[in-house]
């Protein structure tokens, strides 16, 4: 039979069985558990730790892309306040130029037409004169020799004020 099922041996596997539980009880608890205790507490320290150190990473993070993007802002807001102001200088001096250039052209005109009217006057000066010349040859040639180049010159210049 075996030996476990005999009823006079169970005494003895009792008391062996406590004494064994006990003595593996009283090692597990002063030796084994403390120190599974200290090491599940230090892997516990050293996983807060990291948590902590990764929430201070993130948020040096955070804070790192909130002063990049209020840069970006300042850096965006002063190119255009400068576009806007190359906007404005370039159309003062487009606008100084063109009335620079108006005035100079302007200038230009009227010296221009003052140099036509000019060359004008002189022109019909010198057609009146040639007209002369030639009613006095004419009138020369007609046989009229009574009537003087100065006569024509009189004559003329009392039909151009009569109109």
């Amino acid at each position: 039979m075996l030996p476990q099922l005999d009823l006079s041996t169970y005494v003895t596997q009792i008391f062996w069985m406590l004494l064994c539980f006990s003595l593996l009880w009283i090692l597990m608890s002063v030796f084994v558990t403390p120190k599974i205790a200290d090491i599940i507490e230090q892997r516990k320290r050293k996983i807060n730790e990291y948590i902590q150190k990764a929430d201070k990473l993130n948020n040096q993070a955070k804070e790192a892309l909130n002063k990049y993007n209020e840069t970006m802002a300042l850096a965006e807001k002063k190119a255009e306040q400068e576009i806007e102001k190359e906007r404005a200088d370039l159309k003062a001096y487009l606008r100084d130029t063109e009335n620079s250039m108006s005035v100079q052209l302007n200038k230009k005109i009227a010296d221009s037409e003052f140099n036509l009217a000019k060359e004008k006057k002189n022109t019909m000066m010198q057609i009146e004169n040639i007209a002369e010349d030639l009613a006095f040859e004419i009138v020369r040639k007609l046989g009229f020799s009574a009537i003087s180049r100065q006569n024509i010159s009189e004559i003329a210049h009392r039909d151009k004020t009569n109109g």
